[in-house]
């Protein structure tokens, strides 16, 4: 869940939501600069990056502060739990769709146990519980790959970071690295419409077609529109319409009061556009 403060309101987007974002998003990739994703299965796999989520957003919770929980607090257990749901979900609809969303959760746990100035939740791996789940985590994500990249018709048989064999000549493993960075600037990108100020003010690394050395594009936001340069979109102006649920901005009592006015907010919409920045 993004909790997003809006003057005296937190504006709540699920998760699963943001993912969906993400996929409208990579849809509309494509230009003279850039190249989109290779195909519907990596759109998919963008669009399903996240849908396991509903597991914590349909009964979500509170933080240590009795405030909604947002997505860069989350604890080890929504984490794990709802990473391993998504590549689970995406897996059981397309083995390349699934391929990328155990990917983009591999890197997550990766990600939350180093240190960040994004996340005000690190996990720390002092702690042998701790320690142990989130290996079982890594190593079930990597069995999951292997057996997807087997159904694939990809080489399972060399060094691999992160699931990625980045230095890798196969035309399939350079597909596969193509496809899941812009899993992560579409990720990136939908969290910098949703969050009240973006985390991230760069897409980066990106390939703009298979196979070619790595670019950036830099995020710069003017209320809620955000200019992008270069521009990776076939569309000259993108809108996109948010849900989201609004509450007050205040802490609540405990998790089942919470959870009970979340659930009769209505779900409303703001539109955000991201366009050309003119450098």
């Amino acid at each position: 869940m993004i909790r997003r403060q809006v003057g005296d309101e937190f504006w709540l987007i699920a998760q699963h939501d943001h993912a969906q974002i993400s996929g409208q998003l990579a849809e509309l990739i494509g230009n003279d600069q850039f190249a989109s994703p290779s195909s519907a299965a990596a759109i998919l796999g963008i669009t399903l990056h996240d849908c396991g989520w509903p597991l914590h957003d349909d009964q979500p919770t509170l933080n240590s502060q009795h405030l909604p929980i947002d997505v860069f607090e989350s604890t080890r257990e929504i984490g794990l739990r709802v990473w391993d749901a998504s590549a689970e979900k995406a897996a059981e609809l397309d083995d390349y769709a699934g391929l990328l969303v155990s990917l983009h959760g591999l890197g997550l746990s990766a990600f939350a146990t180093e240190h960040s100035s994004v996340s005000s939740s690190n996990w720390n791996l002092d702690d042998p519980r701790a320690r142990f789940e989130v290996n079982r985590f890594q190593h079930k994500m990597i069995e999951l790959q292997e057996s997807l990249r087997q159904r694939l018709g990809m080489k399972t048989d060399r060094p691999l970071k992160n699931g990625l064999a980045t230095d890798a000549r196969d035309p399939q493993e350079q597909r596969l690295i193509f496809d899941f960075r812009w899993l992560g600037a579409m990720d990136k990108l939908s969290l910098a419409i949703c969050c009240a100020h973006p985390p991230f003010n760069m897409l980066e690394p990106l390939l703009p077609r298979i196979a070619e050395p790595a670019t950036a594009i830099r995020i710069t936001r003017d209320k809620n529109d955000l200019q992008l340069h270069p521009w990776p979109f076939a569309k000259s102006e993108i809108e996109i319409q948010v849900p989201y649920r609004r509450v007050s901005a205040k802490p609540f009592e405990n998790g089942a009061e919470f959870r009970l006015v979340y659930s009769v907010a209505p779900i409303e919409r703001f539109t955000a556009r991201v366009r050309p920045r003119n450098i």
